[in-house]
């Protein structure tokens, strides 16, 4: 006969374990269901154009507010959380996509400690995902190793998290020929991409996705 010490019994009262993720699911379908609900046939077909499923989320909803869709209802700050989404995706497109740092560790012959060690110095440019990890923008990159001065250009901005930086880095500047930072690299004029890093800070930065 089984010992009843070995199995002890939930206390009274107690609660059961919850699935977050399932949780998580329900909660999700039944927002998807209201929105394809409310949406015309155009509007969910312009949202499928979406290069991801992510992207065709955020478009749906800034759409759906955007013909005075009860978007307010689902909640007040859907508009502004699909505009910075899709604002942070079309960033990471234009700058070549993302590498894992898996990825970069292989680029650079180095492990991923040294990767990591090297973002944290902000000598590399990283972008935090939802999955705790980090995407690094391929435009950093050059065929053999690292694009020459991106460490200095990132010293130079202003505390910031790495969207920010990445949406200065693209941006053209006026005082510097209406280059951005990253042409400016890439034409080896280090000093004008550190100008212009500094005057982000004078200036408030550019209007683009958050950090």
């Amino acid at each position: 006969m089984p010992n009843p010490a070995k199995f002890p019994r939930r206390r009274s009262g107690a609660k059961a374990p919850v699935d977050i993720r399932s949780v998580f699911r329900k909660r999700t379908v039944a927002l998807v269901e209201r929105l394809s609900e409310q949406a015309s046939d155009g509007t969910l077909a312009a949202a499928l154009e979406a290069p991801t499923d992510v992207g065709g989320l955020a478009r749906l909803l800034s759409d759906l507010a955007t013909l005075g869709m009860e978007v307010q209802g689902i909640d007040p700050f859907a508009e502004a959380i699909a505009r910075g989404v899709e604002a942070k995706q079309a960033l990471l497109r234009e700058a070549g996509g993302g590498w894992s740092s898996t990825r970069v560790a292989a680029h650079l012959g180095m492990t991923r400690q040294g990767v990591d060690k090297r973002r944290k110095a902000w000598k590399l440019l990283a972008l935090q995902t939802g999955q705790g990890d980090y995407l690094y923008p391929v435009c950093q990159f050059t065929e053999h190793g690292v694009l020459p001065g991106i460490d200095r250009f990132l010293a130079g901005c202003p505390p910031s998290g790495g969207w920010t930086r990445l949406d200065l880095l693209l941006t053209p500047a006026e005082e510097i020929g209406d280059l951005s930072p990253l042409e400016a690299l890439r034409r080896g004029d280090v000093d004008a991409a550190v100008r212009a890093a500094s005057m982000f800070g004078e200036q408030g930065g550019p209007s683009g996705a958050d950090a």
